[in-house]
């Protein structure tokens, strides 16, 4: 998995050094236990965990898998709320104006955090309208192509784009998604030129690659399944490393496109204001959600490999992201719907 997290790993220098960071991570996880063993204020309410997007996606997935172990862990009843629209943004906008107090959640995707923001202006402010709990999975996009496509790997696929002169194309699940984002840094790094074709979705768009109707899509992690059965041949996967899904694939990087990396992911936040205490206690039953070996299972199964972070963790990335894509937009001149 990507170290998506600056200074996440310890030094050895010595012992004063351990001891230096030894007593505040020992403060830190007497407060995620008492956090993750109190009482969440009423049981009898509901906790929604919103997702942007029709049930039977990755964002769906994943919440259907945590919710019941979120709510064995806070003791109270954690339901999972579809409202799909606008690639994800009615429900974060709906969200973002939800009460301040932990019963409504929203499972974050690149799109609607990191990538519209830079696009558009949205109803709301995808910093400062909301709180991160922590980061739930990461994910590389799959380089796919159909099963009777003359391409065996990505050298082979990048001298026919050169040789098309302009007129190859690729296929995404919409404008502003992390398919064409995937997409338009690979252009950017190869110099090459491919035409965009924007489907309503990722399905359709995957249809018409193993038609070979478009000869390739930088896919999420749903295509998993037609790989494994030969509808779809995989490339390359985008993560700086191996992905353990796809462990014989080769990176993007890897197969010659130096300094290429990009990583999908999807994770929990609420809605700004929130009390500290309350998102603690979210944080602690999360993070030991994700740590259940079963879920990890299940997860992989969808092509994502489970992880958490603390509250600024996932916010210090949540920028970062804002950042990297807003440049890559600008230099691509990519357009919003």
């Amino acid at each position: 998995m990507p170290k998506l997290f600056p200074g996440q790993y310890h030094s050895r220098s010595g012992f004063h050094s351990r001891r230096a960071w030894l007593a505040p991570t020992l403060a830190a996880a007497l407060l995620l236990a008492g956090a993750a063993h109190a009482a969440w204020p009423d049981p009898a309410k509901p906790i929604r965990v919103v997702v942007g997007f029709p049930a039977g996606g990755g964002a769906d997935a994943l919440a259907r898998a945590v919710a019941p172990a979120l709510s064995e862990q806070l003791k109270a009843n954690v339901i999972v709320d579809n409202k799909p629209g606008a690639g994800g943004l009615i429900a974060t906008d709906m969200v973002a104006k939800s009460a301040p107090d932990g019963y409504t959640l929203y499972v974050a995707t690149p799109g609607s955090f990191t990538i519209w923001p830079n696009l558009r202006k949205l109803p709301y402010d995808a910093h400062k309208d909301f709180t991160p709990v922590s980061l739930m999975v990461t994910m590389p996009n799959v380089l796919v192509t159909g099963p009777t496509s003359p391409y065996k790997d990505l050298h082979g696929m990048m001298a026919s784009v050169r040789a098309a002169g302009g007129k190859f194309a690729y296929a995404s699940g919409g404008n502003g998604t992390i398919g064409q984002i995937a997409a338009e840094q690979f252009k950017m790094l190869t110099g090459l030129q491919m035409q965009h074709i924007p489907y309503k979705g990722t399905t359709p768009a995957l249809t018409d690659v193993m038609a070979g109707i478009v000869p390739i899509t930088f896919s999420d992690p749903s295509a998993k399944p037609l790989i494994a059965s030969a509808k779809l041949r995989i490339l390359a996967v985008t993560t700086a490393r191996r992905s353990p899904q796809f462990p014989d694939v080769p990176t993007v990087a890897e197969a010659g496109v130096a300094g290429y990396e990009v990583t999908n992911w999807y994770g929990l936040v609420a809605p700004a204001g929130v009390p500290a205490d309350v998102i603690q206690q979210l944080n602690a039953a999360l993070v030991k959600v994700m740590a259940n070996p079963e879920i990890r299972q299940r997860l992989e199964l969808s092509g994502m490999d489970a992880t958490s972070s603390s509250p600024a963790q996932f916010g210090q990335l949540l920028v970062r992201e804002r950042t990297k894509w807003g440049e890559v937009i600008h230099k691509a001149g990519i357009q919003g719907d």
